[in-house]
């Protein structure tokens, strides 16, 4: 039976300086209409587009960042280049493999090195900040294989995401958001509310469930830690949580003080705490503003 719709998607790239990047037939797709399962753009068809676009948009981007570090800053004069090699850059649509050009440094200026590659200073990290984000994201969900499956399933990612590299790009990320948390006492910190900020809202109005559990080693029940977890809940603002592991964080005492800053409520802000555990029940008292009430049952966090 003959296709009922030939679909022929044509791209062009073009630079503010008028640069033609690219200028070609994309994809080329046959599409009937005599079943159901052959209307729109299947998984796999929308998987080569999505690849195939970000291949052209990233290539382009880097070649245009390249064309505006050829020439010197001070001078102006073309630099000589040195060779090239590869560089992955790994996305959400696939990896982009990119040729990076080295050029020799000018002698009109000083400088520590002779030569310098120019999409080292674009490609600061090799993995897209928006591949990171949803393998963190669905890694906090669901394991580590089932989130490299999920990966794989509705988008064109590299075959070579696995639960090894989930999971090291979700401890990355975890360990930057540490960083970023700092190790100051709460109520000592430079980013507090800033004076025109409102006042804090009604103690009633923010109210924070906290519970913990031990995880047992599988292989050896003797060793186990202590995970506890906990939800802020306050009117009119997204729900937030919030998780540490007890005797291995380093800034316990800032977790709940970080959810409320990003529940944009001021770090002196009082709040209600349930406690359903007395290892919850201690730490929370961390919060110098809390306010406790012992439950004595488990508060679900869903």
């Amino acid at each position: 039976m003959p296709a009922a719709v030939h679909v022929h998607l044509q791209l062009r790239i073009v630079g503010d300086d008028g640069t033609v990047f690219t200028d070609s037939e994309i994809l080329r797709l046959e599409k009937s209409d005599h079943r159901l399962e052959a209307v729109g753009l299947s998984i796999g068809e929308s998987k080569v587009l999505q690849e195939c676009l970000q291949q052209h948009v990233v290539t382009a981007q880097a070649a245009a960042f390249v064309d505006r570090h050829r020439c010197c800053p001070a001078c102006g004069r073309q630099l000589c280049r040195k060779g090239k090699y590869p560089i992955v850059f790994r996305t959400v649509f696939g990896n982009v493999t990119l040729s990076s050009p080295r050029f020799h440094r000018c002698g009109c200026q000083p400088a520590d090195s002779q030569t310098f590659s120019p999409l080292t200073e674009l490609f600061t990290e090799h993995t897209a900040p928006e591949l990171l984000y949803l393998e963190s994201r669905w890694a906090s969900l669901i394991s580590f294989g089932l989130t490299a499956a999920l990966l794989r399933d509705v988008l064109p990612v590299a075959g070579t995401t696995n639960p090894e590299t989930v999971r090291q790009h979700l401890h990355k990320v975890a360990a930057r958001q540490d960083a970023d948390l700092g190790t100051s006492e709460p109520g000592l910190r430079d980013d507090g509310p800033a004076a025109d900020q409102p006042s804090p809202i009604p103690r009633e109005a923010v109210i924070v469930g906290i519970d913990g559990g031990y995880l047992r080693n599988w292989h050896d029940k003797r060793k186990k830690f202590e995970v506890i977890v906990g939800k802020s809940r306050a009117e009119d603002r997204d729900d937030r949580y919030f998780g540490l592991v007890r005797n291995q964080d380093v800034a316990p005492k800032l977790r709940l003080s970080e959810v409320l800053q990003r529940q944009k409520l001021p770090g002196d802000q009082p709040v209600t705490v349930l406690a359903a555990t007395a290892s919850a029940r201690w730490w929370a008292t961390c919060h110098p503003a809390a306010s406790m009430f012992w439950t004595g049952f488990t508060l679900p966090c869903g």
